[in-house]
């Protein structure tokens, strides 16, 4: 997910972002949005001398860094976790490799042993 300010307003991006619905916009500090409610529509664009003050629009800059930060340290976390899977698959097709190998060597074994006992029924026929 992207976040980034459009025409003075904090909006988010995601990899699934759909140009004909545009982007989402995050709600301000002290918005609370219930999920049956629709979002308003988009505020039309300010100059950049109308700004709303930091204090008043509840996300600034820092807040824009933090969560930007802690993005990246969730992404960095995934990919840690993503390349663990993979490890921990790779030694599992390696045991399960390792237990059909124990698994022939069974049956291999067993059919040693049948063919030692008919072969020990036919020397004792003989004798």
């Amino acid at each position: 997910m992207k976040i980034f300010k459009e025409n003075g307003q904090w909006v988010a991006k995601s990899k699934r972002f759909d140009d004909e619905s545009g982007p989402s916009t995050l709600p301000l500090e002290g918005e609370d949005m219930d999920a049956d409610e629709e979002a308003p529509p988009p505020s039309p664009p300010r100059p950049p001398s109308h700004r709303p003050s930091s204090s008043t629009s509840g996300f600034n800059e820092d807040h824009f860094n933090l969560l930007n930060g802690r993005i990246d340290s969730l992404t960095s976390i995934v990919d840690v976790l993503q390349y663990t899977a993979n490890i921990i698959q790779t030694s599992v097709c390696g045991l399960q490799s390792s237990v059909d190998g124990i698994t022939s060597l069974h049956h291999t074994v067993e059919e040693l042993r049948l063919t030692m006992g008919t072969l020990q029924q036919f020397v004792d026929g003989m004798a």
